[in-house]
């Protein structure tokens, strides 16, 4: 084994089964994600700049004799058992996703053994991390290698996004399980999200780290926001569609396309179509900026992802723009952004690393003093894709 798993599952295994993780069959690392920039362009075909990180859930499993998959959530201290062949939703989300990644198997006639199936890690739920796309990553990793079916990693990223859009019903894009399943150490990756072509991204920046400020909340309001997104781009690209039927996805239109449309679209709408189109771009300069070690220009961009983000798509909030804010005017960050699905969740900050102590006090302090609430912060190193330990 030679990543160590967290104590609290080796823990676990030896209180509930008197046993070591060597006893058991499997034993795999799916981490979670960061987006540096691309923001809810996945799911329009744009293009994303993700990345793996150290914080990831771990997977042991065995299998079994009985008919069924006996799951345990030690983080939420929950089991749940599954008969076999899986059947609908059984309301317990977590399960959930793992539930629909085996029914991607069995639609496929793949037969599904008895697992049983222990995970948990250091991934911060609620943080912007995905850690749904680790769950979902680390199980469709785990059946391929079960069950044979040499499935590739863009392949089995693709069977994620099938799981969470027709079992699960969430109109996800593809990012968050590619990113966590295709990272690599060496640096970020630019996903075209229509062609899932992804290739490296030399990161020449010195002295400059990514930091996640988590502001430990989490509004109402992003019930059925992501869904009301997805659709208001469709009635983007409808639109688009009928003046330019070449545009085959909306993050692939011009600027002047979307101008010359714009009276056509109500402003809701336009102010969407307005959001992807300039992000779509700004991945484009973010790439010239990390490769040439620009991190005036890379902090720009972040600032003016944020910015979008608030004002055109409207997936932020008072506490998330409060901590962009501290971030942008304080000496060493360079510039930051809401990260993730919003109305929550994390910033992430691209930061001096001299500053990175001095910058943890000083916005915890402030975060506090203004909401009241103890907000966490995590330096993330970039990692490799889900594998075996």
């Amino acid at each position: 084994m030679t990543v160590p798993l967290p104590a609290h599952l080796t823990e676990y295994l030896t209180n509930e089964f008197n046993s070591t993780p060597a006893e058991w069959r499997f034993c795999l690392r799916s981490p979670g994600r960061v987006n540096i920039i691309g923001e809810h362009i996945d799911y329009t075909g744009g293009l994303v700049m993700p990345a793996a990180i150290n914080f990831a859930i771990y997977f042991l499993a065995r299998t079994i004799e009985a008919p069924e998959w006996r799951l345990h959530a030690v983080d939420l201290n929950e089991q749940i058992t599954l008969p076999l062949p899986l059947g609908g939703r059984t309301g317990t989300l977590w399960a959930d996703y793992l539930a629909g990644i085996g029914v991607q198997y069995q639609d496929q006639g793949q037969f599904l053994p008895g697992l049983e199936i222990v995970f948990g890690g250091d991934l911060p739920r609620g943080s912007g991390m995905s850690s749904s796309a680790a769950l979902e990553g680390g199980m469709a990793f785990l059946l391929n290698e079960l069950l044979n079916t040499k499935l590739s990693r863009p392949a089995l990223a693709a069977l994620c996004k099938r799981s969470s859009n027709t079992y699960l019903g969430i109109p996800s894009g593809i990012m968050d399980q590619f990113a966590s399943l295709n990272g690599s150490t060496a640096g970020p990756i630019i996903l075209n999200c229509q062609t899932l072509s992804s290739e490296p991204v030399k990161n020449a920046l010195d002295g400059y780290g990514f930091l996640l400020v988590n502001s430990m909340v989490s509004h109402n309001l992003s019930d059925g926001a992501y869904g009301q997104r997805v659709a208001e781009c469709q009635q983007a690209l409808e639109v688009i569609q009928s003046e330019f039927p070449r545009v085959t996805h909306l993050s692939a239109t011009l600027p002047d396309q979307l101008q010359s449309v714009s009276e056509r679209l109500d402003d809701t709408v336009r102010k969407r179509a307005t959001y992807v189109v300039e992000e779509n771009r700004r991945v484009g300069r973010a790439v010239m900026a990390l490769e040439a070690g620009s991190s005036t220009e890379m902090g720009n961009l972040l600032n003016a992802t944020h910015a979008g983000l608030r004002d055109l798509y409207e997936v932020s909030c008072a506490e998330v723009d409060f901590l962009q804010s501290f971030a942008q005017d304080y000496s060493g960050v360079a510039g930051a952004r809401i990260m993730g699905g919003g109305f929550g969740g994390c910033t992430i900050n691209l930061i001096r690393n001299d500053r990175v102590q001095d910058f943890t006090r000083d916005v915890k302090e402030a975060y506090d003093e203004r909401f009241g609430i103890t907000a966490e912060c995590y330096p993330v190193v970039l990692s490799g894709g889900t594998d075996f330990i």
